[in-house]
């Protein structure tokens, strides 16, 4: 019997820590949607559910549906005790008057986003802080997908400044392969404080490296070459390169 191979490879976890120097974007659940479905269509992956985004504070509506219950409440109360005594009972309660101005506000404040989109190959998922010109992502795939291709979409949802980037490939039964690098709003990539290249030209396998253990092969970063993956859960075998939108202008910092 095979011995299980010591670097077996589960999958590719891409994680982001963006700055970005406007808001824009950064309280849209629309923007956040649709970030999840080009993700899904540009990296090929296997959606199990359409993208789940919502804007906190996502309890409003349950804590405006305390208040009804309690109104309503009251107001039964109110109406008891009023054909006792023959007269108006306001059994109105302040708190809850106070609440209700409260949620009023909220609701028509910004706020950030949360986004998660299920994939049969695992998941990616999105958190804003608008206040902070900030959001952190994250995508884990067990079938490898190219770097430049999420980040591509991240950098023209959003007023991009940097991209933090850290490059996990996940094993079994060893200490994951980890590597680092940056996305500035040039969209130029920054390792060790050194400009590589920009995101179109550099060769990602130089900083991230490739799946080991070569099934099947997809198209990786780099003319006329393939990248190895390892194909899971029954996935489909065909893949689709992500189409190249034109690099925009880079956008003054404010």
């Amino acid at each position: 019997m095979e011995e299980p191979k010591k670097d077996d490879f589960v999958g590719r976890h891409l994680i982001v820590d963006a700055s970005t120097y406007t808001r824009r974007n950064l309280t849209s659940t629309d923007t956040v949607f649709a970030l999840f479905e080009a993700l899904n269509r540009n990296l090929d992956m296997t959606a199990v559910l359409p993208p789940i985004v919502c804007r906190y504070p996502f309890a409003n509506d349950e804590i405006a549906s305390f208040c009804d219950d309690i109104e309503v409440e009251l107001a039964a109360k109110a109406r008891e005790l009023g054909a006792t005594a023959r007269k108006p009972v306001d059994l109105s309660l302040a708190p809850v008057r106070v609440m209700r101005e409260f949620l009023r506000r909220r609701q028509m404040e910004e706020s950030g986003v949360t986004g998660v989109s299920i994939w049969a190959e695992s998941h990616a998922a999105i958190h804003t802080w608008d206040e902070d010109n900030y959001y952190a992502f994250d995508a884990f795939s067990c079938r490898d997908f190219r770097p430049r291709d999420a980040l591509r979409l991240l950098l023209t949802h959003f007023d991009i400044e940097t991209l933090n980037c850290v490059n996990l490939f996940r094993y079994q039964r060893s200490i994951p392969r980890v590597s680092h690098f940056q996305v500035n709003a040039n969209w130029e990539v920054i390792v060790d404080g050194r400009t590589v290249g920009d995101l179109d030209t550099v060769d990602f396998r130089d900083i991230c490296g490739a799946a080991p253990a070569a099934e099947v092969s997809m198209p990786a970063d780099g003319a006329g070459a393939s990248a190895p993956r390892r194909v899971r859960r029954g996935e489909p075998t065909a893949g689709s390169p992500a189409a190249r939108g034109k690099k925009p202008n880079p956008r003054p910092r404010r």
